[in-house]
């Protein structure tokens, strides 16, 4: 009698830390594709500005042999000018970025926060998994 219950005490604590590696596995799971998804849409956002900065600098570059000192002039400060939009939006979408970040930071200490036991719980399992994981190979 007391082994069956040893054994049902074991076979629960195996189910809660599988249980806990699951639910563990499967918010790492989706913090990394939110920073996927977030990294792709900077990175198509900073293309595409650097793409039109460059047509705008190739087409300068060709237009300079005709162009007169104030066109000259006119040109160079309209391409300072997307330069310093160009630098303006890279700024935002890194305070954006940031933004992003530390509001997960926060979240996961309020997670902590309310769920001591349950952090230190789905820790352990995610060290564990890693452990096992880095072991094998």
């Amino acid at each position: 009698m007391q082994t069956e219950t040893s054994t049902n005490k074991t076979d629960n604590a195996q189910a809660a830390a599988e249980n806990m590696a699951h639910h563990a596995g499967s918010a790492a799971q989706r913090v990394g594709e939110a920073a996927k998804s977030a990294s792709k849409h900077v990175g198509a956002v900073a293309g595409e500005e650097l793409a039109n900065l460059k047509a705008d600098l190739d087409d300068l570059i060709a237009r300079i042999p005709t162009l007169s000192d104030v066109d000259l002039e006119d040109a160079k400060e309209k391409l300072l000018a997307k330069i310093a939009a160009t630098k303006e939006s890279a700024r935002s979408i890194a305070d954006n970025a940031r933004e992003q970040f530390d509001h997960g930071v926060e979240c996961s200490k309020e997670y902590v926060k309310e769920r001591p036991l349950q952090s230190v719980g789905y820790a352990a399992a995610v060290g564990f998994l890693v452990g096992l994981l880095s072991g094998r190979r």
